[in-house]
């Protein structure tokens, strides 16, 4: 179990993920301001977008905590001015960028909208899993399931943690899985990017895939999860992921038919995919009712999981290898 507070200077007292989303924060833009000025020679706007970025993101992360657990606060402006650095829910890092790109773009600022989003792509894959390990492996990792075997009663797979009576037990890492896999999204975007930035876009869908199916996973397996205040099963991030992956789905498979043309593998793979996201609903269903089977159920639920994200890139790809078939036309005689 970590110790909250990372130094003590006098009276004051400076916590540790206060410490880590000082240094995420200006290491995301850098990295991000690295990857635009590569692509666009004119890209002083881009300093426009670290301010506005950093009070959009707060806004939006505390929006959604707070909509969600309303009951611990007495209002918005409650949490708004809670110095509580936990109470925030990730979710809103997405409005939270997009919102200040789009309004760099509809000022002109930013000529190439799908640019910049291709190259906050990665960058915002590795932040969200540095802020994942804001949450202190303590009580705050609040995974639904505890961790029996003792094999895996350690760091990093289980947390000690206490329940509402004291009892100690190991509970699963949630956040350290979370920062271990979004760290592998960030590896795989940013490999993508550098091998398909020319197609404008498509890196910010890559991401979208994998973010989402990693948050769905990650989303089920807390009990303390972002919900409806009228919907206590499926989480709003679960929703968004969701629709994130259907649209990435949809954008590839236009890029793809318009270059090749309709090709017998999309409906397979549009099949395939489907089936994917329906077996993850299932699962998901299966989850919340047999607690005890949780272990095999997300290890099949991993599996869907990924090929929810990964049947669309097949389909990217197949849109690249291909060529457009062109009926041959006859030479009109002399």
């Amino acid at each position: 179990m970590i110790s909250e507070t990372a130094l003590i200077i006098g009276k004051l007292q400076i916590p540790w993920n206060a410490i880590l989303i000082g240094l995420t924060i200006p290491a995301w833009f850098f990295f991000s301001y690295s990857l635009y000025s590569a692509r666009v020679k004119k890209s002083a706007s881009f300093l426009l977008l670290f301010p506005l970025t950093v009070i959009t993101s707060f806004f939006f992360c505390r929006l959604f905590y707070w909509y969600s657990n309303q009951s611990q606060f007495e209002g918005l402006f409650d949490a708004l001015d809670s110095f509580n650095l936990a109470a925030f829910s990730l979710l809103g890092l997405l409005p939270g960028i997009l919102i200040p790109a789009l309004l760099l773009w509809a000022v002109r600022l930013i000529k190439k909208l799908p640019v910049l989003l291709d190259t906050l792509a990665a960058p915002t894959a590795f932040a969200t899993g540095f802020f994942y390990l804001t949450c202190l492996f303590n009580n705050s990792c609040r995974a639904k399931f505890v961790i029996h075997h003792a094999a895996f009663q350690r760091f990093p797979v289980s947390v000690l943690s206490t329940d509402a009576l004291g009892n100690i037990e190991y509970r699963f890492a949630t956040f350290m899985a979370g920062f271990i896999l979004m760290s592998l999204v960030g590896i795989f975007t940013l490999w993508f990017y550098f091998r398909n930035y020319k197609k404008e876009g498509a890196t910010l869908a890559f991401f979208l895939l994998f973010y989402s199916a990693v948050q769905f996973i990650l989303e089920s397996t807390r009990y303390d999860a972002c919900y409806f205040p009228f919907n206590g099963f499926v989480s709003i991030i679960q929703i968004v992921s969701a629709v994130c992956i259907a649209g990435s789905m949809i954008y590839y498979s236009i890029l793809s038919v318009k270059k090749t043309g309709f090709r017998a593998v999309y409906p397979v793979l549009w099949f395939l995919h489907i089936a994917a996201i329906g077996a993850t609903g299932y699962l998901e269903y299966l989850v919340q009712r047999h607690g005890d089977k949780a272990a095999m159920l997300y290890l099949f639920m991993s599996l869907s999981c990924f090929l929810m994200a990964f049947i669309p890139v097949i389909v990217y790809f197949c849109g690249k290898s291909g060529r457009k078939s062109q009926i041959p036309r006859k030479k009109s005689g002399a």
